[in-house]
């Protein structure tokens, strides 16, 4: 394949200003294919199981971080119930157990490219077997007249009060707090949630003011004092054909705070609502683009980030993506790959 002058330049440019303090992901091996992975592991026999953005949500299935990993299925075959636009091309979902119901719960997005119009779904599974899903409809939905768009969940416990994180590009990331009815109703076996958010609630976490206001994907989680709000920064649509100015590509992107429902700040003091956010991770030698991150804490590494990436030597598609993953290790309360 003949690759275009302008990839050839973008590439050398890239690799001359490489920072060279990123580490490249650790080893992958089975079918590492991924996009907007969420990754979750089983306490009862320390299988890891990688879901990722596409038809019924893809799984693929691990005896380790490294594999192999193997495709076993998708866990909502038929597509979502929620009757939207998108229903059958699943994105980003999010996996955690829950102790109260002792089952594995996923949030997921219906939407399209480009539209605010989208809905937060839920469904749940005792084992997180293919075809175990039980899908209960929408939890969430913002609408083409909202300032926010209700897409990239992460779903998250705050002071023993469960959260969810959203958001993409318009006024950025949001946090709503779920209604206590929603826990009953899964406990019940309850179908069709409906909304089970408190909109009056809204959280602003952060945003991006430059270019095209690109910023999602936010995952939180707590370290000792802090809660770390990680965030994908960049065009996340890059190709040989279309690709980014040196440096716009994605990239992950890091913000703390003491209380987790808002006053987000970078390593320089920066309110990540005003375009702050310190870099955690961003291309270099072959990796591009990474972003769509998450963390998993791990018997045998500790919190380790997850994220998908394009290997320039086998091209930037999202059909190209990649599994990575690197043990975080901490400098000053600041994590660093």
């Amino acid at each position: 394949m003949k690759l275009p002058f302008s990839y050839i330049l973008n590439l050398l440019l890239t690799l001359l200003t490489t920072n060279p303090h990123f580490p490249n992901p650790n080893p992958c091996t089975g079918d590492c294919w991924t996009h907007e992975p969420g990754l979750i592991s089983r306490p009862s026999d320390n299988q890891y199981f990688r879901f990722a953005t596409g038809s019924g949500i893809h799984i693929h299935s691990a005896p380790s971080l490294s594999g192999p990993w193997k495709s076993v299925g998708e866990a909502l075959s038929n597509g979502s119930v929620i009757d939207h636009q998108g229903r059958r091309n699943l994105w980003a979902p999010d996996v955690h157990y829950d102790t109260s119901t002792n089952m594995y719960h996923m949030y997921y997005t219906v939407s399209t490219i480009g539209s605010r119009d989208s809905v937060i779904g839920l469904a749940s599974s005792p084992d997180m077997a293919p075809e175990s899903w039980t899908d209960h409809g929408a939890v969430f939905r913002s609408t083409n007249n909202d300032r926010y768009n209700a897409v990239d969940s992460n779903w998250v416990r705050i002071h023993g009060k469960p959260y969810l994180n959203f958001g993409s590009s318009w006024d950025g990331l949001f946090q709503v707090p779920l209604s206590l009815s929603l826990m009953k109703d899964l406990k019940e076996g309850t179908g069709g949630l409906a909304t089970h958010a408190v909109q009056d609630a809204l959280s602003h976490l952060a945003s991006n003011a430059t270019g095209h206001h690109r910023i999602e994907a936010p995952f939180l989680f707590q370290h000792r004092r802090w809660y770390y709000l990680l965030l994908s920064s960049g065009r996340a649509d890059a190709s040989e054909k279309n690709l980014p100015a040196q440096g716009e590509e994605n990239r992950i992107m890091v913000c703390r705070s003491k209380n987790g429902r808002g006053e987000f700040v970078d390593k320089d003091g920066k309110s990540c609502r005003e375009s702050g956010g310190t870099t955690l991770l961003a291309s270099h030698d072959a990796i591009f683009g990474p972003g769509g991150q998450g963390v998993i804490e791990d018997k045998e590494y500790g919190l380790v980030l997850y994220y998908h990436y394009a290997d320039r030597s086998l091209g930037l598609s999202t059909e190209q993506y990649r599994f990575g993953w690197n043990v975080l290790r901490w400098e000053d309360d600041w994590p660093v790959v």
